[in-house]
């Protein structure tokens, strides 16, 4: 685990269970207000939730490489630092560990498609939904670190990084997918966020190497946000799209 300060005594304990993050979760709260020089967690904490979240989309990220390179024990640590500044989160957010444990008991013996369901998604984006996290930034319920804003359009840097280089960007009108939004934008709309794109592109050096932009529509397609977006990623020489089939 990154924060040494953040430990807790696990000895003696004959199976360490789910409990331990109940346990993590007061140690992290027992930080709230230390001194940052001597308390990574409370440095965390101090630095506001913008930060935290990207801690946890940084680790949420290594997790996965760790995963895909077949790492198992580098999956195994990823993943207690992910759980880690997960319960960081949690303290910042003021939520309680019980809150997550009892959404998880709630979905037990619950799976596949009858849990993506039963949560509200693997089904078609038709309404839109306010309570997206998009639509929370949009609103300044939630920070971002911004490059770029007009009228029409926002984009920030994802704080889950896949490429050096990787910006969101998102129209300011309430359209769930590509779809809805060439259906339904207005043409300033439209060329709004082309031009964002581009803008995006070349002010963080990427235009001439080369970038990728790209949107997820629907449940085939991997959306998970319901509130059209693009991807701009580069910085490094990118994968391949995707598997053939």
């Amino acid at each position: 685990m990154a924060a040494a300060d953040a430990q807790i005594d696990t000895q003696g304990d004959a199976h360490v269970d789910a409990r331990v993050l109940a346990r993590l979760s007061a140690v992290v709260e027992s930080r709230r207000g230390g001194d940052p020089d001597a308390s990574y967690t409370a440095r965390l904490l101090a630095g506001g939730t913008a930060g935290i979240a990207r801690k946890v989309g940084e680790e949420a990220v290594e997790t996965v490489v760790a995963a895909l390179s077949g790492d198992r024990a580098g999956a195994v640590e990823e993943s207690a630092d992910l759980l880690f500044h997960l319960t960081v989160l949690w303290a910042d957010a003021g939520i309680a560990p019980e809150e997550v444990f009892a959404a998880l008991a709630r979905r037990e013996g619950v799976s596949g498609l009858d849990e993506k369901r039963a949560r509200g998604k693997g089904e078609a984006m038709t309404a839109y939904d306010d309570d997206n996290v998009f639509a929370k930034i949009l609103r300044g319920e939630i920070p971002a670190d911004k490059v770029f804003e007009d009228e029409h359009v926002l984009a920030f840097h994802d704080i889950a990084r896949l490429a050096p280089v990787h910006v969101l960007v998102v129209p300011k009108g309430k359209y769930t997918s590509l779809d809805d939004f060439s259906a339904r934008a207005s043409a300033a709309e439209q060329a709004a966020l082309m031009r964002a794109v581009g803008r995006v592109a070349r002010e963080l050096g990427v235009a001439e190497s080369g970038f990728r932009a790209v949107s997820n529509n629907g449940p085939d397609g991997g959306q998970e946000v319901p509130h059209f977006h693009v991807h701009v990623l580069g910085g490094r020489k990118l994968a391949g799209m995707a598997r053939r089939t």
